[in-house]
């Protein structure tokens, strides 16, 4: 097996389950498709030879891992203070505008959007069981760590969201360290247009992990409330010079009727940060399969060269 395997260079988080695993996999980018099929030949040829050199199952089992890492959904965090147009945003990019009745009076847990064939909703527990809910019987406070609400909305295949209950509701504890159980790979801040960027949400950026923040969209939400585009100019150019180094893109979006007109910009930007994210996944894939050939090269070849020697 030469060192750099059949994984070529690259092309250009609470558990994750197999939820619509063959749906996903009709709908993976191109270029996660192409590696995970690299990974699965390179394995493949590994396994063959197993019977021959037996330290090769390890690497076997390393590339499976790797492979699973691809295959899982990317996970977006919703965040921002309370008001901030969380949930519309949501449900925007969800392109449904009713949630499940059962999450709906339930915005003080994380809430989980994925891809379902039909609605379903479920309480994450603590202990990481998962329990169906609807609105005749709602989740248990306590113990309760996350909603999972499945929707038949096809824009879910591509990413999963996770709306963050608003950060400085006097109503509920919540903060940036909430993201942490939740796996997430990647940050939508939302940020209302009329005050944007304050300290406190400074403040609350800065906690989070830095592969975080390297993955982040900035979302300047009700954009109807300025008055014109001149105002609408100058936020933004304001946004740029404070924080523009800080966000991946940073798009403004209405959340009244004027809020479709906004979608087309908002799906570009968040289909750019979904791909930078897909990259880096590639790019942390190839690391670790080269890796891992290293490593199987120098258990097998001094097993080669007694087997010759004989």
């Amino acid at each position: 097996m030469a060192a750099n395997s059949t994984f070529d260079a690259p092309v250009s988080g609470v558990d994750r389950g197999s939820r619509g695993s063959a749906s996903q996999a009709r709908t993976r980018p191109d270029k996660i498709a192409r590696a995970i099929r690299r990974l699965r030949r390179s394995r493949a040829e590994l396994e063959n030879s197993l019977a021959e050199f037996p330290q090769l199952a390890s690497a076997i089992r390393a590339l499976r891992r790797v492979e699973q890492r691809l295959e899982r959904p990317i996970r977006v965090a919703i965040v921002g203070e309370f008001n901030a147009g969380k949930s519309s945003l949501a449900n925007l990019l969800v392109g449904i505008d009713i949630l499940p009745t059962a999450v709906v009076p339930n915005t003080r847990f994380p809430t989980l959007l994925y891809y379902a064939a039909a609605p379903e909703v479920f309480a994450v527990m603590a202990a990481g069981k998962r329990i169906a809910i609807s609105a005749d019987v709602p989740p248990q406070d306590g113990s309760v760590v996350r909603l999972d609400a499945g929707l038949p909305s096809h824009r879910l295949h591509a990413a999963e969201l996770l709306d963050l209950p608003g950060l400085a509701d006097p109503r509920f504890e919540s903060s940036p360290a909430d993201l942490v159980p939740h796996d997430v790979d990647a940050v939508i801040w939302c940020t209302v247009a009329t005050q944007a960027w304050k300290e406190s949400e400074r403040a609350a950026w800065f906690q989070l992990a830095p592969r975080l923040r390297r993955r982040g969209l900035l979302a300047v939400t009700h954009r109807d409330l300025l008055g014109n585009r001149q105002d609408e100019a100058e936020v933004m150019a304001r946004l740029r010079r404070l924080v523009g180094a800080e966000f991946r893109d940073m798009v403004m979006v209405s959340n009244v009727s004027g809020l479709q007109a906004d979608l087309e910009t908002l799906e570009q930007s968040f289909e750019r940060l979904l791909d930078a994210v897909r990259d880096e996944r590639i790019r942390a894939a190839a690391q670790v399969a080269s890796r891992i050939a290293r490593q199987t090269l120098a258990r097998i070849e001094p097993a080669s060269a007694l087997v010759a020697a004989e």
